[in-house]
């Protein structure tokens, strides 16, 4: 019998296949780059998404803290001016010996005589270590409340010698007010800052 001549031979059939496959196998790999990289820009998506709410969460957070804060430094700043108008005139003339007479810096620290003082001191102490420790943003501290320089200044020898006899004559507490210190430090530094730039702390 003759042999078709129009049947394709089988090696060519072989090929055509193979070739075949290779196609589908080239468009699968495709796909699967195709897919993954759409998964891959829906994670990532999906990770910024939950940065940017975390980041939110935690100003959020540090807002409640601010404006917690800042409801209770109207009461503070009352109390700042009206120690500096009443018990500070007659303790300023004579702070070592109010001390001695007290047992030492802590005892008259904690007097009645001294409660509005203590007041202040405690509310700026606390919003320094908090805003140091990271817990509040200075940026936001710094554009709601404003820091009582004035006051500092001129209670600056009551809390040096509060410190310097912390226990009793002689033995010093040298780290009280740190706190407040350093956050006048970060007000003082962002007050030299260009216009527009964010306020910060020195080092920071």
């Amino acid at each position: 019998m003759d042999e078709d001549l129009t049947s394709p031979a089988p090696g060519s059939r072989l090929g055509a296949l193979l070739m075949r496959w290779r196609s589908l196998v080239g468009i699968a790999s495709g796909i699967s780059v195709i897919v993954g990289a759409i998964i891959s820009v829906g994670q990532f998506r999906e990770f910024v998404d939950n940065s940017v709410k975390g980041d939110m969460s935690r100003r959020l957070a540090a807002l409640s803290h601010v404006k917690e804060f800042f409801a209770e430094d109207a009461k503070i700043a009352r109390r700042a001016h009206r120690f500096l108008d009443t018990h500070w005139r007659e303790i300023q003339p004579r702070i070592a010996q109010k001390i001695e007479v007290a047992g030492g810096g802590e005892a008259f620290y904690l007097s009645d005589e001294m409660a509005d003082y203590a007041a202040v001191h405690y509310h700026y102490e606390q919003l320094g270590a908090l805003v140091k420790l990271g817990y509040i943003e200075f940026t936001l501290v710094y554009e709601i409340i404003a820091f009582p320089d004035e006051y500092m200044d001129r209670t600056a020898p009551l809390r040096q010698a509060l410190a310097a006899n912390w226990k009793g004559p002689g033995k010093p507490l040298n780290d009280l007010g740190s706190n407040i210190q350093w956050l006048r430090a970060c007000y003082e530094f962002s007050r030299k800052l260009p216009p527009g730039k964010e306020p910060g702390c020195p080092g920071g």
